[in-house]
């Protein structure tokens, strides 16, 4: 995992690489979406968006889904390219939504109401965990553990002795992410032990760390 740049230029002990990948089930799903509509007229504009906007928002006040942000009426100019030339084609107002939906269930039946309550825009459906901050701490823990393991296998195979912790170092965890194109795969982090099948909709929470230690007498 370590590039020929990370190289430790002046020998002191070992140095080890160790990660861990954690997927945990989502508890909690963010939704963005917004109305938009288009006028000639900015006064009309503004108007069929804020009927449509009070519309969403008399809808998700019945279903009842808790926590929903609402941004003020916004407008701009809409073009339109044809043949390469840039066509103006009136004024669009738009009203955007944050809604945090906690009862994943109830996300489809939300979605399907809002559009059809006005909305013609949905630009986000992302999936949390509100314990990240646990599932981040076991990561790291499993992180330090794995680069111990691999110190200690070394040592043994160079039948030397592993001393005290003398650095330690956090890495970023994207390193456990790489990206081919327009594609994003994961890596098989350093040390995770067996390939296992995952909920595709789980969340994965990554840490990595690198660790130097001594070698003692």
């Amino acid at each position: 995992m370590m590039n020929q740049a990370q190289l430790i230029q002046t020998p002191f002990g070992i140095n080890v690489f160790g990660s861990a990948l954690i997927r945990a089930d989502p508890d909690i799903v963010s939704l963005s979406f917004a109305v938009s509509r288009l006028q000639q007229h900015p006064k009309d504009a503004f108007q069929e968006a804020r009927k449509a906007a009070q519309g969403v928002r008399k809808y998700l006040e019945q279903v009842k889904v808790g926590e929903v942000g609402t941004s003020r009426v916004s407008i701009s100019q809409s073009f339109k390219y044809t043949n390469g030339e840039q066509k103006f084609i009136g004024y669009t107002a738009r009203v955007a939504f944050h809604v945090l939906l906690r009862q994943l269930d109830t996300m489809e039946d939300v979605l399907t109401g809002v559009v059809d309550a006005g909305v013609n825009e949905i630009s986000n459906v992302d999936f949390q965990t509100t314990h990240l901050k646990e599932v981040r701490a076991e990561a790291r823990r499993r992180a330090v553990a794995a680069a111990q393991e691999k110190a200690e296998n070394y040592c043994n195979a160079a039948q030397v002795k592993l001393g005290k912790v003398i650095h330690i170092e956090d890495v970023n965890p994207d390193v456990l992410h790489g990206r081919e194109g327009h594609v994003t795969y994961e890596i098989q982090p350093d040390d995770s032990g067996e390939i296992q099948v995952f909920d595709p909709g789980s969340i994965t929470v990554g840490a990595a760390v690198s660790i130097a230690f001594q070698i003692a007498e």
